[in-house]
């Protein structure tokens, strides 16, 4: 296997003399390159293409914001990283849509070393060098207006709560994954990652809340003009359905709080691929949905034959660039495909693979709809077989009055 090739970027020598002695031993799986500046490492760039970048922020001329900007414009596949010890807001904001992932000073080698690893090891779950030139392009996901406007309004209320905000956020896709972002960077130095939007607003502060969303453009809406086909609201709705239902599994099976906050995160984005799809494909996605359509199969397979890739690679490839927690991607990644995954999986897998066959069952658009039927072998493989009955019930509770998406 080629070595994957890093670019460190730093104005201060010594600093980058400090990277080099901490990661000498990857130089058998990195091709490590070091650069001081943006300009000496946008003119490396030029004759070298990189699978990584790793930059500070504060640099004299262009800073780090600034190069990972232009990275992103110019080499859209590379992946895209700031390290830094300044604690300066806004210059994290302005690094939160060039930069895919954001790392404190100091940070310990096992630290760096993980995070490199588990970043550059999506590119075995998405083998497709356009596509995913393509999803590293992208710095938010399209959210519904309605939402954004209610979201806007609460925010300048004097009286908006953090549990308020949670509701509203897990009212969309694009919401819920762009905040989850930014609190999981390692800038706010918390123990361990957050899944629950909830928690996600108590620990940013509504101060913050308030400067991201009405002051830094963290969020694009969604112009339902251009896609006349997609229905976002219909997507929204499903979604949360699975979500909850998620949830409730990882409470029947007596998981705990942080593990049904993950079942939930990774029902509500696990179609956010449809999203990218949509937003960034639109010719393609369009013969998809045509193709699902007239054939009456599911989306994942018109997909499947049309694209080669799925909503649900595609959208896990995006969370984890994102550091969403690995959980939460392997759940959104093998949502359709289980059987890929082997015992001691999360749980997140089967019991978002289960609460979407499950939604897609009890909640029926129009009778002609296509089956997502629930993968028995696949669960039974994973030790999951006597529990598929009460799981069955669960979603006939949660769904038989109408009420999968009441808060």
């Amino acid at each position: 296997m080629a070595q994957q090739r890093i670019l460190f970027v730093d104005d201060e020598p010594q600093l980058l003399g400090g990277l080099r002695r901490m990661l000498w031993d990857r130089r058998g799986v990195w091709e490590m390159h070091f650069a001081e500046g943006g300009a000496a490492a946008l003119a490396l760039l030029e004759q070298t293409p990189m699978d990584l970048v790793v930059s500070d922020v504060r640099m004299p001329g262009m800073d780090g914001p600034e190069f990972l900007e232009a990275v992103r414009r110019r080499w859209p596949g590379t992946v895209r990283m700031i390290l830094s010890g300044h604690s300066d807001r806004e210059f994290v904001y302005r690094s939160i849509k060039p930069a895919h992932q954001y790392l404190s000073k100091p940070c310990t080698p096992q630290e760096l070393k993980a995070t490199i690893d588990r970043v550059l090891g999506l590119r075995e779950i998405f083998t497709d060098e356009r596509l995913r030139e393509t999803v590293a392009r992208i710095d938010s996901l399209p959210v519904l207006p309605a939402v954004f406007a209610e979201l806007t309004e609460e925010l300048r209320s004097p009286n908006t709560s953090f549990k308020t905000l949670g509701l509203i956020l897990d009212k969309d896709i694009g919401l819920a994954a762009g905040l989850l972002k930014l609190v999981n960077s390692s800038f706010f130095g918390l123990p361990r990652r957050v899944a629950s939007t909830e928690q996600a607003v108590t620990l940013l502060g509504l101060e913050t809340v308030r400067t991201l969303v009405l002051s830094h453009s963290l969020f694009s809406r969604f112009d339902s003009r251009r896609y006349p086909n997609f229905g976002l609201s219909g997507l929204w709705e499903h979604s949360l359905g699975v979500a909850r239902l998620a949830k409730n599994l990882a409470v029947l099976e007596g998981a705990g709080k942080p593990v049904e906050d993950v079942c939930f995160m990774a029902g509500l984005v696990h179609d956010a691929g449809k999203l990218i799809l949509a937003d960034l494909f639109e010719a393609e996605y369009s013969r998809v949905l045509e193709t699902a359509r007239t054939r009456n199969i599911t989306t994942w397979q018109a997909e499947m034959e049309i694209l080669g890739v799925s909503h649900a690679e595609i959208g896990a490839y995006l969370l984890g660039l994102w550091g969403f927690e690995e959980s939460v991607v392997l759940g959104v990644a093998r949502h359709h495909q289980p059987g890929l995954t082997v015992p001691g999986a999360p749980l997140a897998v089967p019991a978002v693979h289960a609460a979407n066959a499950l939604e897609h069952a009890l909640v029926v658009i129009h009778l002609q709809y296509a089956e997502h039927p629930l993968d028995t072998d696949a669960l039974t493989a994973l030790g999951l077989g006597p529990r598929l009955e009460a799981w069955r019930e669960a979603g006939r509770s949660l769904f038989s009055q109408g009420d999968g998406l009441a808060q």
